[in-house]
Protein backbone atom coordinates (compact mmCIF):
# COMPACT_ATOMS: atom_id res chain seq x y z
CA UNK A 1 0.00 0.00 0.00
CA UNK A 2 1.32 3.45 -0.92
CA UNK A 3 1.95 6.12 1.66
CA UNK A 4 -0.45 9.04 1.42
CA UNK A 5 0.96 12.24 0.00
CA UNK A 6 1.68 14.50 2.98
CA UNK A 7 1.78 17.67 0.92
CA UNK A 8 -1.35 18.48 -0.94
CA UNK A 9 -1.08 19.86 -4.48
CA UNK A 10 -2.40 23.17 -3.24
CA UNK A 11 0.34 23.55 -0.63
CA UNK A 12 3.11 22.90 -3.18
CA UNK A 13 1.46 25.35 -5.61
CA UNK A 14 1.16 27.81 -2.78
CA UNK A 15 4.94 27.96 -2.30
CA UNK A 16 5.95 27.50 -5.95
CA UNK A 17 8.43 30.28 -6.67
CA UNK A 18 10.03 29.00 -9.87
CA UNK A 19 8.80 31.94 -11.97
CA UNK A 20 10.16 34.40 -9.39
CA UNK A 21 13.49 32.58 -9.31
CA UNK A 22 13.67 32.55 -13.11
CA UNK A 23 13.05 36.31 -13.24
CA UNK A 24 15.73 36.97 -10.60
CA UNK A 25 18.28 34.74 -12.33
CA UNK A 26 17.65 36.24 -15.78
CA UNK A 27 17.91 39.76 -14.34
CA UNK A 28 21.17 38.82 -12.63
CA UNK A 29 22.57 37.51 -15.93
CA UNK A 30 21.41 40.59 -17.82
CA UNK A 31 23.05 42.90 -15.29
CA UNK A 32 26.27 40.98 -15.92
CA UNK A 33 25.90 41.64 -19.66
CA UNK A 34 25.03 45.27 -18.96
CA UNK A 35 28.17 45.63 -16.88
CA UNK A 36 30.28 44.30 -19.75
CA UNK A 37 28.66 46.83 -22.11
CA UNK A 38 29.24 49.69 -19.66
CA UNK A 39 32.90 48.76 -19.44
CA UNK A 40 33.16 48.54 -23.23
CA UNK A 41 31.49 51.96 -23.56
CA UNK A 42 33.94 53.40 -21.03
CA UNK A 43 36.78 52.11 -23.19
CA UNK A 44 35.09 53.65 -26.26
CA UNK A 45 34.98 57.00 -24.44
CA UNK A 46 38.62 56.62 -23.44
CA UNK A 47 39.68 56.26 -27.06
CA UNK A 48 36.96 58.67 -28.32
CA UNK A 49 35.37 56.03 -30.57
CA UNK A 50 31.94 57.60 -30.84
CA UNK A 51 30.63 55.11 -33.40
CA UNK A 52 31.38 52.18 -31.07
CA UNK A 53 29.99 54.16 -28.14
CA UNK A 54 26.67 54.62 -29.99
CA UNK A 55 26.53 50.98 -31.10
CA UNK A 56 27.10 49.80 -27.54
CA UNK A 57 24.43 52.21 -26.30
CA UNK A 58 21.91 50.46 -28.56
CA UNK A 59 22.81 47.13 -26.93
CA UNK A 60 22.43 48.69 -23.51
CA UNK A 61 19.00 50.00 -24.44
CA UNK A 62 17.84 46.52 -25.43
CA UNK A 63 19.09 45.06 -22.16
CA UNK A 64 17.49 47.83 -20.12
CA UNK A 65 14.16 47.26 -21.87
CA UNK A 66 14.32 43.55 -21.03
CA UNK A 67 15.30 44.37 -17.43
CA UNK A 68 12.26 46.62 -17.18
CA UNK A 69 10.03 43.75 -18.35
CA UNK A 70 11.68 41.38 -15.87
CA UNK A 71 11.15 43.86 -13.07
CA UNK A 72 7.42 43.91 -13.79
CA UNK A 73 7.40 40.10 -13.82
CA UNK A 74 9.37 39.97 -10.57
CA UNK A 75 6.98 42.36 -8.83
CA UNK A 76 3.91 40.50 -10.10
CA UNK A 77 5.31 37.10 -9.09
CA UNK A 78 6.41 38.36 -5.67
CA UNK A 79 2.97 39.86 -5.02
CA UNK A 80 1.18 36.70 -6.14
CA UNK A 81 3.46 34.53 -4.01
CA UNK A 82 3.06 36.82 -1.00
CA UNK A 83 -0.71 36.63 -1.35
CA UNK A 84 -0.61 32.82 -1.58
CA UNK A 85 1.54 32.75 1.56
CA UNK A 86 -0.91 35.02 3.45
CA UNK A 87 1.56 37.91 3.52
CA UNK A 88 0.86 41.51 2.57
CA UNK A 89 1.07 42.02 -1.21
CA UNK A 90 4.05 44.37 -0.79
CA UNK A 91 6.04 41.95 1.39
CA UNK A 92 9.79 41.95 0.85
CA UNK A 93 11.59 39.05 -0.80
CA UNK A 94 13.23 38.31 2.55
CA UNK A 95 9.78 37.93 4.15
CA UNK A 96 8.60 35.76 1.28
CA UNK A 97 11.74 33.60 1.41
CA UNK A 98 11.19 32.96 5.11
CA UNK A 99 7.97 31.11 4.23
CA UNK A 100 9.31 29.07 1.31
CA UNK A 101 10.73 25.54 1.77
CA UNK A 102 14.50 25.34 2.07
CA UNK A 103 15.88 24.36 -1.35
CA UNK A 104 13.97 27.14 -3.10
CA UNK A 105 14.57 29.55 -0.21
CA UNK A 106 18.34 29.24 -0.59
CA UNK A 107 18.23 29.58 -4.38
CA UNK A 108 16.09 32.71 -4.27
CA UNK A 109 18.20 34.22 -1.52
CA UNK A 110 21.38 33.59 -3.52
CA UNK A 111 19.90 34.99 -6.75
CA UNK A 112 18.58 38.03 -4.87
CA UNK A 113 21.94 38.82 -3.25
CA UNK A 114 23.89 38.31 -6.49
CA UNK A 115 21.40 40.48 -8.38
CA UNK A 116 21.71 43.24 -5.77
CA UNK A 117 25.51 43.11 -5.97
CA UNK A 118 25.57 43.28 -9.79
CA UNK A 119 23.01 46.07 -9.80
CA UNK A 120 25.13 48.19 -7.43
CA UNK A 121 28.29 47.60 -9.48
CA UNK A 122 26.44 48.49 -12.70
CA UNK A 123 25.07 51.68 -11.13
CA UNK A 124 28.49 52.72 -9.87
CA UNK A 125 30.24 52.04 -13.18
CA UNK A 126 27.42 53.68 -15.17
CA UNK A 127 27.87 56.79 -13.06
CA UNK A 128 31.59 56.83 -13.86
CA UNK A 129 30.79 56.34 -17.55
CA UNK A 130 28.26 59.17 -17.51
CA UNK A 131 30.82 61.54 -15.96
CA UNK A 132 33.47 60.52 -18.50
CA UNK A 133 31.04 60.98 -21.40
CA UNK A 134 30.01 64.41 -20.09
CA UNK A 135 33.66 65.45 -19.81
CA UNK A 136 34.41 64.21 -23.32
CA UNK A 137 31.37 66.04 -24.63
CA UNK A 138 32.43 69.28 -22.94
CA UNK A 139 35.96 68.84 -24.27
CA UNK A 140 34.70 68.25 -27.81
CA UNK A 141 32.38 71.28 -27.54
CA UNK A 142 35.37 73.37 -26.45
CA UNK A 143 37.41 72.15 -29.40
CA UNK A 144 34.56 72.91 -31.80
CA UNK A 145 34.17 76.38 -30.28
CA UNK A 146 37.91 77.03 -30.70
CA UNK A 147 37.86 75.88 -34.31
CA UNK A 148 34.72 77.87 -35.01
CA UNK A 149 36.19 81.04 -33.50
CA UNK A 150 39.38 80.59 -35.49
CA UNK A 151 37.39 80.26 -38.72
CA UNK A 152 34.79 82.94 -37.96
CA UNK A 153 36.07 86.12 -39.51
CA UNK A 154 33.36 88.39 -38.09
CA UNK A 155 34.08 87.52 -34.41
CA UNK A 156 30.53 88.30 -33.34
CA UNK A 157 29.94 87.29 -29.73
CA UNK A 158 26.69 86.03 -28.29
CA UNK A 159 25.26 87.01 -24.90
CA UNK A 160 27.01 84.00 -23.40
CA UNK A 161 30.40 85.44 -24.38
CA UNK A 162 31.07 82.91 -27.12
CA UNK A 163 31.49 83.39 -30.81
CA UNK A 164 27.97 83.37 -32.24
CA UNK A 165 27.29 80.40 -34.45
CA UNK A 166 25.51 81.61 -37.53
CA UNK A 167 25.82 80.77 -41.17
CA UNK A 168 28.77 78.64 -42.10
CA UNK A 169 31.73 80.62 -43.38
CA UNK A 170 33.75 78.80 -45.97
CA UNK A 171 37.47 79.37 -45.58
CA UNK A 172 40.49 77.81 -47.19
CA UNK A 173 44.13 77.90 -46.39
CA UNK A 174 46.84 77.44 -48.98
CA UNK A 175 49.65 75.59 -47.20
CA UNK A 176 51.89 75.40 -50.24
CA UNK A 177 53.07 78.97 -50.03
Amino acid sequence: MQQPNRTSPTSSNRTDATALLAALEEARNLYGELLELVRARREAVRVADLARFTKLADGESRILARLSELDRVRVAEARALATRLALPADASLADICARIPEPMHARIDLARSELKEKLEIARRESSVLRQAAERLSAHMAGILQSVHSALAHANIYSRGGRIAVGANVMSTLDIRS
